[in-house]
């Protein structure tokens, strides 16, 4: 386990070559944001909801895609010419990645999904009302085949490679860098207009989920289960169901007025995360207690 996470003794992370990474990953955030301030500027937009309406799915899909792209970009640079690691040692310790777990970890999720939503339509028919539209529907679901792989990506080497590996060997505690790591990535959607409708509550699902995947990442020996995982939730949540609190509405199958985190959808949330955690753990012969174990 300790493998992975404890990488930074292999390249060159002294705090100038982590200060330049920092830089650069902001900057080039930074920098793939302007396209999208700068069309919301000339159509006098102040939201994405506005944006939606204004400029359709598609458009603000795409420009919310851009800075990812260019954070993606940033720790390919880094990895290479920075730190002087092949990129592979910021996905697993393993030869090459495991493309099984990253389906297991897809399918397996992506299952647990449609059956949430399956147990929703037969407990509360009313609840989800038909959204289908065909050529709107496939427009987006092939935009986000095609950037949601890369932008999921880019999130995963930030957070469950970079920083996990960072705070790992800081800290020497890997529980501590799991935990620090995962509030991180919650901490990243803070200006995710969803936080404002539902505040402390929605940023808390965030935060588990984060820390969640750098468990299992640190248990697994790499991103590519947490990677499947993550994917597979930010794809079948925007093809499955869109609701009236996403300020970005996408053409779903299925739409509710219901709302996205009411309580009863909470609880089944954290019931998956457990029986996930529970299959992987039992299939994949996790050993939680290397999470407690400080290394030297």
């Amino acid at each position: 386990m300790n493998s992975f996470i404890n990488r930074w003794g292999e390249g060159s992370y002294g705090i100038k070559q982590v200060a330049q990474t920092l830089m650069l990953v902001v900057l080039c955030f930074f920098l793939g944001n302007l396209p999208a301030a700068w069309v919301f500027a000339h159509h006098g937009i102040m939201d994405l909801w506005s944006a939606s309406v204004s400029l359709g799915f598609d458009a603000v899909f795409l420009l919310q895609m851009i800075p990812f792209l260019a954070v993606l970009a940033a720790l390919l640079i880094a990895a290479r010419k920075i730190h002087k690691v092949r990129l592979l040692d910021w996905v697993c310790k393993r030869p090459q990645p495991a493309f099984g777990k990253v389906l297991f970890g897809f399918l397996c999720w992506g299952g647990f999904l449609i059956f949430t939503v399956l147990l929703q339509k037969l407990v509360s028919p009313n609840s989800l009302r038909w959204n289908f539209d065909p050529a709107l529907f496939f427009r987006a679901l092939f935009l986000l085949l095609l950037f949601l792989p890369l932008q999921v990506l880019a999130e995963e080497l930030l957070f469950r490679s970079y920083a996990l590996q960072g705070l790992t060997a800081r800290l020497k505690k890997p529980w501590l860098a799991i935990l620090l790591s995962g509030i991180m990535f919650g901490a990243m959607h803070l200006g995710n207009p969803e936080i404002q409708e539902h505040g402390l509550s929605l940023l808390t699902v965030y935060c588990v989920f984060g820390i969640f995947l750098s468990a299992i990442t640190a248990l697994d020996g790499g991103i590519e289960l947490a990677y499947g995982f993550h994917l597979s939730n930010n794809l079948f949540s925007a093809i499955l169901v869109t609701s009236k609190d996403q300020a970005l509405q996408i053409p779903s199958i299925l739409s509710s007025d219901s709302g996205m985190f009411d309580m009863s959808s909470l609880l089944l949330l954290f019931l998956g995360l457990t029986a996930f955690y529970l299959f992987s753990k039992h299939r994949f012969a996790w050993k939680e207690a290397s999470l407690m174990r400080n290394i030297p």
